[in-house]
């Protein structure tokens, strides 16, 4: 018997539970039947046209993406929409699509773990609970706050980060010479969260991107701010789920190939100076 999209469904519950997602998101199986057979998985951070085509090329039969295919509610189905143009080309190559949000930026291993051990931090916790309540696992939680292991300089420490995000950007708040110890952080767009890194004493706040307003209040505190890209601070939490879905499946005795997308990187570019 073939194994099917409700064999990885499961694992992915174990790897990202569902009661982890906030309930503004949409997470699950969001295309496809759960019955339908599976011998090759892509692993990418959005669903695009691009990632669609170069997986009907690689003849995946699932994609497990972070960012849901489908967030806002649809009306009709057709290509008068770019949302409804990709759910036809699923359709149409029959594959099924799984997203893993807001549950995965939560997980034990998921996206703010990752990011936080690229940054270097110990003694990691989580800098927010859930926003629907108490986390029900006590431990999971929006964003992470640690120490490095020593002092170092605020530039000194972002140039070493930009290297290790392999990140095309670094924008700061901050006065390039301030020492800092405290590094919160939060994957993807973080601002919503700069407040409570302040009350947490952090003496830096890391993430992908923040609106203007947002990064306004830290022009009057200690603390400063960098932003290194959604695509920087998420894609290696992609990466690491493609190494434990393929564990997973592989201690199950499943003959499935874990893939990634083609590395489209960060869809903005900037002119040359």
């Amino acid at each position: 018997m073939p194994y099917q999209v409700r064999d990885i469904i499961k694992i992915m519950e174990e790897l990202a539970p569902m009661h982890l997602a906030e309930s503004w998101d949409n997470v699950g199986l969001l295309a496809g039947s759960s019955n339908a057979p599976v011998g090759r998985i892509m692993v990418t951070l959005d669903v695009t046209a691009d990632v669609i085509r170069d997986a009907v090329q690689k003849q995946a039969d699932m994609i497990i993406s972070h960012h849901p295919v489908l967030f806002q509610p649809l009306h009709a189905i057709n290509d008068s929409s770019v949302t409804g143009s990709r759910i036809l080309l699923l359709l149409k190559a029959g594959i099924a699509v799984y997203s893993t949000h807001t549950n995965l930026d939560k997980a034990k291993g998921g996206t703010d773990d990752t990011l936080a051990e690229l940054l270097g931090l110990r003694d990691v916790r989580p800098l927010a609970g859930n926003a629907d309540g108490p986390d029900r696992i006590g431990q999971s939680g929006f964003g992470r706050i640690g120490r490095l292991s020593e002092k170092q300089s605020l530039e000194h420490y972002l140039r070493k980060i930009r290297s290790t995000l392999r990140a095309g950007r670094a924008d700061f708040i901050g006065d390039p010479a301030k020492e800092i110890r405290i590094v919160a952080s939060c994957a993807g767009a973080g601002g919503d969260f700069i407040g409570l890194a302040r009350k947490a004493g952090a003496d830096l706040f890391v993430t992908g991107e923040v609106k203007y307003h947002e990064a306004l209040p830290i022009l009057d505190g200690e603390m400063a701010l960098a932003a290194f890209g959604h695509y920087a601070t998420e894609q290696p939490a992609m990466n690491r789920l493609i190494q434990h879905l393929q564990n997973s499946i592989n201690a199950l005795q499943y003959r499935i190939e874990v893939i990634p997308s083609k590395d489209y990187g960060n869809y903005f570019r900037r002119l040359g100076e």
